[in-house]
């Protein structure tokens, strides 16, 4: 659960333009503590006696010349990467921060619902497929109730 956040801006009033987009990535520094951390911990657990039978080679990343904190460090800042899975650039919510209501209903304006990951109002922990397939199916059954279709 990363702290930073991106955002997401029209470009200009053409819809056909491409939007701007400021992922962010590693604005907080806990973020990048966390992952140094987690490299820690990868090495800590693969150096465990438990692991030596299956341990064949030396580490690939980042590799055993990677070792003070400022290296870890640069390392994360490199080669960190996303799953590619945005979400919550068009939250729902009935807050000022809020996009779409509940009902997935774009606030002030009459007829368009969003029903992807951009309503997700906090990032996930885990991949976003199956949320979005539920947000999907909730706003096609409210499309339809709206539309008196059983």
């Amino acid at each position: 659960r990363p702290l930073s956040r991106g955002w997401v801006r029209l470009n200009s009033a053409d819809p056909l333009d491409k939007p701007l987009i400021n992922a962010n990535y590693l604005a907080v520094q806990s973020d990048v503590d966390r992952l140094i951390r987690t490299i820690e911990i990868g090495r800590d657990i693969f150096n465990a006696k438990a692991f030596s039978d299956w341990i064949t080679g030396k580490e690939l990343l980042p590799g055993p010349r990677v070792k003070t904190k400022k290296q870890l460090e640069d390392f994360v800042k490199l080669r960190a990467d996303s799953y590619h899975h945005q979400a919550g650039s068009c939250k729902m919510g009935l807050d000022a921060m809020a996009v779409v209501d509940p009902d997935c209903r774009v606030h002030g304006v009459d007829g368009l619902r969003v029903a992807d990951a951009s309503v997700m109002p906090f990032v996930q922990s885990g991949n976003c497929h199956a949320g979005i397939l539920m947000i999907a199916e909730k706003v096609s059954d409210l499309i339809k109730k709206a539309n008196g279709v059983q």
